[in-house]
């Protein structure tokens, strides 16, 4: 038997280093098809039209000979069979910049909409390397109208700069047949109490002609959101809403396909998802990063795209991101009316109190998951501790001992019980000769052995039972903090990454989950082992800290800190309670008959002699 474990103990260890190296290379090969994406787009641009060049879902059409009344039309409920031939005019681009201390907001007059946002604070004051939109799909809150085939066509008609001053802009289209859109943003410098990274808008028709107008549904797209890097898993990156009850997201993983396991659960790319819900506020993100349109107003619709891979400013070619269009149904304007609709667009880092601060349940856009109050409870409880300690570095620490300190006296309960298990490994042997035919007596006896020493063979799961939910409401919580973004802390450069300190045939080196591996192996070595289990789950226990490192190996450090953390202080508690006395044993009885006193184990063995 011990032979037949070792080799299966082997095989395990292989298995897991295959699976990191095919980690490795899986995201590797992700990064390769992304990039050969790119060429391909290039090259279907140069012979297709506009409206062919982007994807299916959403299409931007030019032609010099059409006009801006023409356009307009389309807005009309009779004329809307006409949103497939019309086009937008070619246009010279003319850019408009408002900034505050945080973010710098890059508008463009072709729709009167925002074509990027740069942070300025991110990295540790600094500015940081990722841009919201960048070579994106459209301009974030362009305008789009829905054609027959229920396919996008962005509105991307050039706008005159009404009116302007340091924190605002407003756009004006005046169209012959009397239609005014107004669309005006306004960002706050933050000294008023109203968050920096919050653009406010107001998009404005107003029928100046005689006759009313049967406004269409307007589509206002949410911008591109990208990956942070090429290892950012894909959940992180999606689109979701918010209807006043649940939040739903659509992650890239669901327009993407994929091929199931052996075929099964295989699904085709989709170009587009469409959701239909009262949506109160819409949301597009990725890892740390996240845009939050919300209005009083309540949208009808919701289309989901994947966004090729693009070439940006800096020469360097992006990852496939995902956006989304948000619609609302803007009723019948009569004439000398007007129809408006106001909006908080949110772009910024997934900062929870600032998420919180915005009300009607933004922070959802966290995705906490099933255990979100002690994700948000640990998470204002770091906050607490960074206001005194400056480095979120040591803040996990302090919080791993606070947590620890709060839990030590039900593991250390658990761990004198595993103590107990020990020391009754004689009795327990002899119940199992004497019973060994008798296995519904013999289990009847080894509880009643139990019984007589106090002793709970669950004691040892217990703890670990009680403390998943803070584990794994830390989990959610630091896997997208961007708090920890670029955060340093001893050899780790960036908290929200992986400690990479090599690279070894494409095989990233971690050190901080080996020592956390380590630490977690010390830890088991120290456990009493109980006298009830079996030999092949020990060995399957022995393999938890190798199972636990190929888990975290490619995980934010800011986790791995956490559990490393955890571990040392599991050890130092063990320990502690390894070099006290062991308590003794009353004498245990089976089927009436005395058992043989246990042998005392540890410190209590010591100077003791057997009595005849």
């Amino acid at each position: 038997m011990d032979k037949k474990n070792t080799i299966l103990g082997v095989v395990c260890i292989g298995a897991g280093i295959g699976f990191m190296f095919w980690q490795a290379k899986t995201l590797e090969e992700q990064q390769r098809q992304a990039l050969l994406e790119q060429p391909v787009a290039e090259e279907t641009a140069e012979s297709t039209t506009p409206e062919d060049a982007v994807i299916q879902a959403v299409e931007t059409t030019s032609s010099k000979d059409a006009n801006s009344s023409e356009m307009l039309d389309m807005l009309s409920s009779d004329v809307e069979s006409q949103a497939d031939s019309l086009v937008a005019p070619v246009a010279e681009e003319a850019l408009f910049t408002l900034s505050n201390p945080y973010v710098e907001v890059e508008f463009t007059n072709l729709g009167g909409a925002i074509r990027q946002v740069s942070f300025l604070q991110t990295k540790r004051g600094e500015r940081d390397p990722y841009i919201f939109n960048e070579t994106g799909l459209l301009p974030a809150l362009s305008l789009s109208l829905a054609g027959k085939d229920g396919a996008l066509r962005e509105f991307a008609i050039p706008y005159a700069i009404e009116k302007s001053s340091e924190s605002s802009v407003t756009f004006l289209l005046e169209t012959p047949d009397g239609l005014r859109i107004r669309r005006e943003y306004t960002l706050s410098d933050g000294a008023e109490g109203h968050d920096p990274y919050v653009i406010k808008h107001r998009t404005e028709f107003q029928n100046a002609g005689a006759t009313p107008k049967a406004l269409s549904t307007i589509f206002f797209n949410l911008g591109t959101s990208r990956p942070i890097s090429e290892n950012s898993q894909p959940n992180y990156l999606n689109v979701g809403y918010f209807d006043g009850d649940d939040a739903e997201f659509t992650d890239i993983r669901k327009l993407n396909g994929g091929n199931g396991v052996l075929g099964i659960g295989a699904r085709a790319p989709k170009d587009a998802i469409e959701l239909s819900a009262d949506i109160q506020w819409s949301s597009v993100k990725n890892q740390f990063f996240a845009a939050v349109l919300s209005s009083e107003s309540q949208a009808s619709s919701l289309q989901v795209y994947p966004v090729a891979p693009a070439t940006m400013e800096s020469g360097e070619t992006s990852l496939k991101g995902i956006t989304g269009s948000i619609g609302y149904d803007l009723g019948l304007v009569n004439a000398g009316a007007q129809q408006a609709l106001d909006f908080d667009f949110y772009v910024g880092p997934k900062e929870f109190k600032r998420l919180q601060d915005l009300g009607n349940e933004q922070d959802r856009v966290m995705q906490f998951g099933f255990f979100s109050f002690f994700s948000k409870l640990l998470l204002s409880l770091m906050y607490a501790i960074h206001s005194v300690v400056p480095s979120w570095g040591w803040s996990i620490v302090i919080l791993t001992i606070i947590v620890k300190t709060l839990f030590w006296p039900l593991t250390a309960k658990a761990s004198r019980s595993q103590k107990r298990m020990a020391q009754i490994q004689g009795p327990m042997a002899e119940l199992k000769e004497k019973y060994k035919d008798n296995p519904q007596r013999m289990q009847q006896e080894t509880i009643k052995l139990f019984k007589e020493h106090q002793v709970n063979p669950v004691a040892g799961c217990l703890p670990m039972f009680i403390q998943m939910p803070i584990f794994l409401g830390l989990f959610y919580m630091l896997r997208t903090a961007s708090e920890l973004r670029f955060e340093p802390f001893l050899w780790v450069a960036d908290l929200s990454q992986p400690d990479t300190i090599a690279t070894v045939a494409g095989f990233p080196i971690n050190l901080l989950p080996m020592i956390m591996g380590l630490t977690m192996f010390l830890q088991m070595s120290m456990m009493p082992t109980s006298p009830t289990a079996d030999p092949v789950q020990q060995k399957i226990f022995k393999f938890l800290p190798f199972i636990f490192l190929i888990f975290l190996y490619n995980f934010a450090s800011g986790l791995v800190v956490y559990w490393t953390m955890q571990n040392i202080l599991t050890i130092i508690q063990q320990k502690i309670i390894n070099s006290r006395p062991d308590e003794p044993l009353k004498p245990a009885a089976a089927d009436g008959a005395p058992l043989k006193k246990a042998k005392a184990v540890g410190p209590m063995a010591k100077g003791k002699s057997k009595k005849k």
